[in-house]
């Protein structure tokens, strides 16, 4: 919450009924002692000193919220930042509100006969509920934006990591992919019964990946690269010696998470828009660099012109920006194309 004027009007005027309420309590008390002009005066009096004491102490109260949100913010250290609400801003208040006290009594008119300790002990009770009500909306307002925040990136995430599983579907059920493939077991039955079978084994692991897998938004290293061995195998039987690859990473970061499915997107769009053949063999490697994990293909663009779907990189950058507010780097050499993705700690 940003220092807003208008909310401090309105604990003003929450001062000056603030203000009323006490006067009238202490008249009821001393059975409306003193005639109507005395009456009148008090209560006007006490209510412009109440509205200027509440908007003095809302003020600085506010400001004070607004730097123990930078310094103590709640998502570093939910208990700190509860104990620095609970104990510095009633504090502050009391602080600001003693002298101003002290000295709207002593240069005020009294028309209900209050002494210094009944002034300011209805002054510091109202400088502490004003504080309580003060740190109640300044949080709840926060809460709320946080809530409403978290609805929409949860929508976003979720119609991106929708569209990302219906790429990666569409792309392996499309009439070109599944035409090879067939062509592939279907020679392979033939020449080499084995390898027919390895085919299939892969064939059925990537589909059953992608339905066991389609409703998760981050999945384990580790099973992002079987994934992948899967995918590379099937790249592998149909272009032979073409296609060359290796997968070097360390056990511990395999433990780590990624968006689902993008190791796949990178190494089919590296497949897709470079030559793939026996003079210009594919390269692809995965392997990691501090906290990323690299893919570097080759680069050997094909000649003719590949429509592309606009979905690929576009995608893995929201999806990290969602899930982690993190930015994976695409970058290219002379020779070779890189793409970094950064590694998420499961919490």
């Amino acid at each position: 919450m940003k220092f807003n004027f208008r909310i401090i009007l309105y604990f003003g005027f929450a001062g000056i009924l603030a203000s009323a309420f006490m006067s009238t309590l202490r008249f009821v008390q001393n059975d409306f002692e003193g005639d109507i002009i005395n009456i009148c005066g008090n209560f006007f009096l006490n209510a412009i000193q109440g509205y200027v004491l509440v908007v003095i102490v809302a003020s600085v109260v506010l400001l004070v919220l607004s730097w123990i949100n930078k310094v103590f913010p709640w998502n570093k250290n939910a208990y700190v930042r509860f104990a620095a609400d609970l104990l510095i801003t009633p504090v502050v208040a009391v602080v600001v509100m003693i002298p101003l006290s002290i000295f709207t009594f002593y240069v005020g008119m009294d028309y209900d006969h209050a002494t210094l300790r009944e002034h300011n002990i209805t002054n510091l009770v109202m400088a502490i509920v004003m504080d309580m009500i003060m740190v109640g909306i300044y949080e709840g307002y926060y809460f709320f934006n946080l809530w409403k925040s978290s609805l929409i990136r949860n929508e976003q995430l979720e119609k991106e990591n929708m569209t990302a599983h219906y790429e990666a579907l569409k792309n392996q059920i499309n009439p070109h992919f599944l035409f090879n493939s067939l062509n592939t077991v279907s020679a392979l039955i033939h020449e080499d019964p084995n390898r027919a079978e390895e085919f299939i084994d892969e064939f059925a692991k990537i589909y059953r990946f992608l339905l066991e897998h389609q409703d998760k938004n981050l999945h384990l290293l580790e099973d992002e690269l079987t994934f992948v061995r899967s995918f590379l195998s099937l790249q592998k039987i149909r272009f032979g010696k073409s296609l060359q690859s290796s997968i070097e990473v360390e056990e511990h970061k395999l433990k780590y998470l990624i968006p689902t499915l993008s190791l796949q997107l990178l190494v089919e769009n590296a497949i897709k828009h470079n030559r793939v053949t026996q003079e210009q063999p594919l390269h692809i490697t995965i392997t990691d660099e501090e906290h990323m994990i690299v893919v570097k293909n080759s680069l050997q663009l094909r000649s003719e012109s590949l429509k592309s779907t606009g979905i690929g990189l576009n995608n893995l950058n929201a999806r990290y920006k969602m899930l982690a507010s993190l930015k994976p780097v695409f970058l290219q050499t002379q020779g070779e194309y890189v793409a970094k993705l950064p590694l998420i700690k499961e919490e």
